[in-house]
C-alpha cells in the first residue's frame, strides 16, 4: 500500500492512473460508503480516498487549505488523476480538486458526483440530528429532543456555517460528555467522539467557501430516487430554477443511503470511467 498522510487507498489497480473519492467516512454511518462501492467496480484503477479529519486540524483551516493538501499529496505521488468521485458534500471540495487537476494536467478531469449537495445549514443539522440520536439509549429522549431543540434554535439564528458549526460542537461535546460518563467509556472513546464531530462539522462548514457551479457544469450526477437528497432535493426547494446543473445526470431508483452500494450504480460508473 502506497504512503499517505491525506488519502486513504482503498484498492491497489496496476497502472500509474488513480481515481479520487471524496468524502468523510466515519464508522457507523447510515449511509453506504466508498469502501463499499469500490469492490463493486470493475476498473482496476488505483482508487484513493479523502481523510479529512487528517487536514481538518483547525476550525478555522480555510478551504484552500484543505484543497491544497489533498492536490499536492495526489501530484507529489506522480500519478495521473482519471477521474474524481464524490459523495454528497464532498461534491463541493471535489469541484475543487478538479480545477486543480486541470492546471497541472491539462485537462477536466472526469468527475462524477453522488447526490452532489452543496453546504447549507439544514443539512448541518441534520446531521447533527441524527449523530445525537445515536446517544438517545445512553441519555434518554427527553434530553436528546432538548439537545436537539436547541439544534434547530442555533441552525434559525447562525449567521454562517462556521458560526452555526460551533455552536453545535458546543451541544454535542455536552451531550456526549453525559453519554460516556453513563457508559463509563474511557478517555480514548470520548475523544474518538468529539474529535470525529468535529472534524465532520468542519468539513461540512468549510466547504462554504467554495464555489463549485463552474466544475459541476463540466460533471455527471448520479441521482438516487430520496426526494430531499442531492439534485433532487435542491428542485424540490427551487421549483422555478430552470438552469443546467450539471453536465450530465444519470437517476437510479435507488435510495440515497444505498448508492455507494448499489452493483447497478457500480455497474454504470464502471462503464463512464473505461470510456473515458
Amino acid at each position: 500500500m502506497t504512503s499517505l498522510s491525506t488519502w486513504k487507498e482503498l484498492i491497489a489497480g496496476d497502472t500509474d492512473e488513480v481515481v479520487l473519492a471524496v468524502d468523510f467516512d466515519a464508522t457507523g454511518r447510515g449511509e453506504a460508503r466508498f469502501s463499499d462501492f469500490v469492490p463493486l467496480l470493475g476498473t482496476g484503477f488505483t482508487v484513493w480516498e479523502t481523510l479529512p479529519a487528517a487536514v481538518a486540524s483547525r476550525p478555522d483551516l480555510p478551504a484552500d487549505a484543505y484543497v491544497k493538501q489533498w492536490v499536492d499529496e495526489v501530484r507529489t505521488s506522480g500519478k495521473r488523476v482519471k477521474a474524481v468521485l464524490a459523495f454528497c458534500a464532498g461534491s463541493v471540495y471535489a469541484a475543487a480538486i478538479a480545477e486543480e487537476v486541470e492546471k497541472w494536467q491539462g485537462s477536466f478531469p472526469q468527475t462524477i458526483l453522488f447526490d452532489p449537495e452543496r453546504a447549507a445549514a439544514a443539512s448541518m443539522y441534520w446531521q447533527f440530528h441524527k449523530a445525537v440520536g445515536q446517544m438517545e439509549p445512553a441519555v434518554g429522549a427527553a434530553e436528546v429532543g432538548r439537545v436537539q431543540d436547541s439544534a434547530q434554535r442555533a441552525q434559525e439564528t447562525c449567521v454562517s456555517l462556521g458560526d452555526l458549526a460551533r455552536r453545535l460542537l458546543l451541544l454535542y461535546h455536552a451531550l456526549a460528555q453525559t453519554a460516556c460518563d453513563k457508559l463509563g467509556l474511557d478517555d480514548r472513546r470520548r475523544a474518538e467522539m468529539t474529535e470525529t464531530a468535529g472534524a465532520f462539522l468542519t468539513y461540512l462548514s468549510t466547504a462554504e467557501q467554495i464555489e463549485p457551479a463552474a466544475a459541476w457544469l463540466r460533471s455527471t450526477a448520479i441521482t438516487s430516487a430520496t426526494a430531499t437528497s442531492g439534485l433532487n432535493g435542491f428542485r424540490m426547494l427551487n421549483p422555478d430554477h430552470k438552469a443546467a446543473l450539471v453536465a450530465d445526470e444519470l437517476r437510479f431508483d435507488t435510495p440515497h443511503v444505498e448508492l455507494l452500494s448499489s452493483p447497478v450504480v457500480a455497474q454504470a460508473v464502471t462503464e463512464l470511467l473505461l470510456a473515458s
